[in-house]
């Protein structure tokens, strides 16, 4: 669970506290809402891709061609974050490739997924299979790292085997929510189903498979490593009946950028991460 409140907030030990209230980041939950025209301007799920004149689809490089997940309208994400992290002007568009659904640990991965970013003054809608529109509501929330995010475990310490309880663990316990709802996120902490994902990004990203083990690319994996925490969670787009979607076993997608990419608006060097439970 990535969301909490102020008196959730306060429940935690003082050295958790601490580095929650230091790594929280402002996030938009979205909430699936009416169907919508196909090509509606703004942030929605589903409908046809806005893209600049002459845009070919995107297909993967299997031949496949790509589902057309949804856009956000940066204005829109910018002014309810209330932070201008999103250039203006812009429909950013996600696809992804259904039909091989890859997870993205692999380098070999890359290709198949896209995120377009096309000025809204160019944008026009591009004919194709599709899945229906949906507006969305949107809601800012406080996200903080989950259990077993580095910034939570520099705090757990060394748990010997006679410790009955785990403060951390205990924490995370009560904050988690059996209601099975979809958990679309726009920025903010990701709602892991596995683990960490910003390694996985950083090595996948540069070239290393994120299994292989350090022995056989040690000195890569060192060398890399240092650059993981700039990796920032863009959409996380969930299995979701209403719009039809199931990623893997009822799993999760996360894509994510380098503050460094989302800065210079290279969303062409986006990773993807799926997760499954």
């Amino acid at each position: 669970m990535a969301e909490i409140d102020d008196h959730l907030l306060g429940a935690a030990a003082p050295p958790l506290r601490a580095v929650l209230t230091e790594t929280a980041l402002p996030s938009l939950r979205l909430t699936v809402a009416a169907e919508c025209a196909p090509d509606a301007a703004g942030t929605r799920l589903g409908g046809l891709p806005l893209l600049a004149p002459g845009t070919t689809w995107p297909h993967s490089p299997s031949g496949n061609p790509q589902a057309f997940l949804g856009q956000l309208g940066t204005d829109d994400v910018n002014a309810r974050l209330g932070v201008p992290l999103l250039p203006p002007r812009t429909v950013l568009g996600f696809f992804y490739d259904w039909a091989e659904q890859r997870w993205g640990f692999d380098p070999g991965d890359a290709g198949h997924w896209r995120v377009t970013a096309t000025p809204v003054d160019e944008a026009v809608p591009l004919s194709g299979e599709s899945f229906t529109a949906h507006a969305v509501t949107a809601t800012r929330v406080c996200t903080v790292p989950a259990i077993g995010e580095p910034p939570v475990e520099a705090v757990r310490g060394e748990r010997h085997w006679w410790q009955r309880h785990d403060p951390v663990e205990d924490f995370y316990g009560s904050l988690e929510n059996d209601e099975r709802v979809p958990l679309h996120r726009v920025f903010g902490w990701p709602d892991p189903v596995q683990g960490p994902m910003q390694l996985e990004c950083q090595l996948a990203a540069n070239g290393v498979h994120h299994g292989n083990p350090a022995g056989v690319e040690g000195a890569r994996v060192e060398e890399l490593t240092p650059g993981a925490p700039d990796w920032l969670l863009l959409w996380q787009i969930d299995t979701d009946d209403e719009m039809d979607w199931i990623w893997g076993d009822a799993g999760r997608l996360y894509y994510w950028i380098r503050r460094q990419d989302l800065a210079a608006g290279a969303f062409d060097r986006t990773w993807l991460v799926l997760q499954c439970p």
